[in-house]
């Protein structure tokens, strides 16, 4: 089975569950065949439970860095995956996965990242030392995975647009009232910060749940599925604080929340992937780094052995600029 049939037979056998309300935001659960759901561990370390176990290290590449690449070594013997959105924290800078990877196990590899703090550039540790507690918020994620997808199928590379993402973070973190001041993403939940959690306590994934959809107001912002209920219970409180992020840095707070019209419509975009076009990456860790486009939506999917371990999707009308892929800039505070 190739890459597209894998994401066609996942999207056609996925279910949605009872969408749960908060606010502006409609949370879709994504529910997974019971074969699926039923599975009771993935063949990977997520990269937290590596870093704790002191088995995976990311740090710059070189002693003069390179703004868009990490260097990672995975010295244990299971591979470790790196999901894009995850926030990396030390180093020369705070930076953001730019697509999930499955690190082989006892390997090194580069992989290609985009910096959320354009205020410094100088080293607080040789290494990361963990992921910020909330994932990147969806808005900036669209920005930058869409580039990263155009220069995937246009050059072969995962390069981001630095400047979107850049303009993205501000954005982020100027809505959310943080103090942040070398513009790091992970400055949102610092102390100080504003309080922020409501979500996370009082929504939880269901049982064989599998992914989330994402609705602010009655327009689709994100979905994210992974491979097995496990591996959404351990990202659960990091992407379900971006999207609180989200809401909260938007200018209007208060517009209407979405009803079951606008959930049966989003359902239906979200099945409309498996009728887009089809494109494959260069190879950079395990598995096949997929994109896809169909009318409204860009998605893009880690595909592994016949498996689909990472999709997101975001409305492919967002308003990303025409790909110009420059050289990240050092920017200083």
């Amino acid at each position: 089975m190739n890459e597209s049939q894998t994401i066609i037979e996942l999207i056609s056998n996925l279910q949605i569950g009872s969408c749960a309300h908060a606010g502006r935001l409609a949370l879709i659960p994504i529910m997974a065949p019971i074969e699926i759901s039923s599975v009771a561990s993935q063949p990977y370390l997520l990269y937290q439970q590596a870093h704790d176990a002191g088995l995976i290290s990311i740090e710059e590449v070189s002693a003069a860095g390179i703004v868009g690449e990490l260097q990672v070594a995975n010295r244990g013997n299971q591979p470790v995956l790196l999901v894009e959105g995850e926030v990396l924290v030390g180093m020369k800078q705070t930076r953001v996965l730019n697509v999930t990877i499955l690190v082989p196990s006892q390997s090194v590899l580069r992989v290609p990242v985009s910096c959320v703090e354009s205020g410094r550039w100088e080293s607080v540790s040789r290494k990361a030392t963990g992921k910020a507690a909330i994932h990147l918020a969806p808005s900036v994620r669209a920005a930058k995975t869409m580039t990263v997808a155009r220069s995937m199928r246009s050059a072969r590379t995962f390069v981001s647009d630095q400047g979107e993402v850049w303009a993205g973070v501000d954005r982020v973190l100027d809505g959310n009232g943080a103090d942040a001041p070398t513009r790091s993403y992970a400055d949102l939940a610092a102390a100080g910060a504003p309080a922020r959690g409501d979500i996370t306590r009082s929504i939880q994934p269901a049982p064989g749940q599998v992914g989330l959809m994402l609705l602010v107001g009655r327009q689709v912002s994100c979905v994210d599925v992974f491979e097995s209920p496990q591996v959404l219970g351990a990202l659960w409180s990091g992407l379900l604080a971006s999207y609180e992020a989200e809401v909260l840095a938007m200018e209007d707070r208060k517009g209407p929340a979405a009803g079951a019209r606008a959930e049966g419509a989003a359902w239906d975009w979200f099945k409309s992937i498996a009728r887009g076009s089809i494109g494959v990456g260069p190879e950079i860790g395990l598995g096949a780094h997929v994109t896809v486009v169909a009318h409204g939506v860009e998605a893009a999917a880690l595909v592994n052995d016949g498996r689909v371990v990472h999709l997101s999707a975001f409305p492919g009308h967002t308003g990303v600029s025409s790909a110009r892929f420059v050289r990240p800039a050092r920017r200083r505070g």
